[in-house]
């Protein structure tokens, strides 16, 4: 991969860069200056961050001419899961339209959970694998270095492959960790911290059963009956997979963390594809569509695999 994103001339690929900021001073000078050389070019130029600096954005690019979209980071990528469907279709409406697309994204923002953190991590890791060797297109991420820890922003030069330089080209970072998918999966997920976790095993005849108990204890955490019936048809759908793909059968397991209502699918089943549920699904792999519906409705799933099997951790916010 080359660094040289002047156009659909000589952009040869996917350039995925990093930029570190102190302060509104900084965020807004590395971003506007990087939103108004796409403008320039005449790029498609998505913008997808949290409220406060989109009403910053805004304001500063009031009067600025162009294919200029807004989007909001804490709806579209709410659960980070859900962040490279929406850049895929920007990608494609843009390609469609013979035009190139430039994005701002910022997904590890300061108002995420630690948690939510490792899922931002996981996914700037598979936004290279998503989008290396298709149609070439820039990708800017803000990092806040004062309001996210040390290590998150030190993590974030591994997964991005450039750092946005002083001119606006983008320098490579000299850290970046080309992971496979095997090795982004396979790390274990914490352990439940509350007590009192309700397990159980299910077959090819339970699923009925799974999706009652799921829903009763939706309901005993005190989620609305909307937020209730969400979470009772993803695990509706994590329970099928696991009966379809997962060798017939599963574990399940329930409990609430600070905040949160937990469940906790697990089957001998191996994820083939890193980014199921990710993107909508073209062909039915392991559990394609079920799993993307599942992130549709979940504020967090998360997805591991290992040669024991897959597990997929979902939670909904109380």
């Amino acid at each position: 991969m080359t660094a040289a994103p002047s156009g659909a001339a000589t952009q040869p690929a996917f350039v995925h860069e990093t930029l570190p900021y102190r302060g509104d001073e900084e965020f807004l000078a590395g971003v506007v200056g990087f939103v108004r050389d796409g403008l320039a070019r005449d790029e498609t130029v998505v913008i997808v961050e949290p409220t406060p600096r989109l009403a910053q954005l805004r304001e500063a690019l009031r009067g600025d001419a162009g294919d200029l979209q807004f989007l909001d980071m804490t709806d579209v990528g709410a659960n980070p899961g859900r962040i490279i469907a929406a850049w895929s279709a920007a990608l494609d409406r843009t390609t469609r339209a013979g035009r190139v697309l430039r994005g701002v994204g910022e997904p590890a923002h300061p108002a995420r959970s630690a948690t939510e953190l490792v899922e931002c991590e996981l996914h700037e890791h598979l936004l290279n694998t998503a989008f290396d060797g298709g149609p070439a297109w820039r990708l800017l991420c803000p990092y806040d270095v004062e309001g996210l820890a040390p290590s998150v922003t030190a993590r974030a030069l591994t997964t991005h492959p450039f750092r946005a330089g002083p001119d606006g080209r983008p320098l490579p970072t000299g850290k970046h960790t080309a992971r496979t998918p095997a090795e982004l999966l396979c790390e274990a997920l914490p352990p439940p911290s509350a007590e009192g976790v309700l397990r159980g095993e299910f077959g090819a005849g339970d699923v009925p059963a799974v999706r009652r108990t799921v829903a009763q204890y939706a309901r005993s955490c005190g989620l609305s009956d909307d937020r209730a019936a969400g979470l009772e048809l993803a695990a509706s759908e994590l329970a099928t997979n696991s009966v379809r793909h997962g060798g017939g059968a599963g574990t399940l397991a329930m409990w609430t963390e600070p905040g949160a209502a937990v469940v906790e699918f697990s089957d001998a089943g191996r994820l083939i594809d890193p980014l199921v549920g990710r993107r909508p699904p073209a062909t039915e792999e392991y559990g394609g569509r079920g799993v993307y519906l599942v992130h549709q409705l979940c504020d967090l799933v998360q997805v591991r695999c290992t040669t024991q099997g897959t597990t997929v951790r979902i939670s909904t916010w109380l």
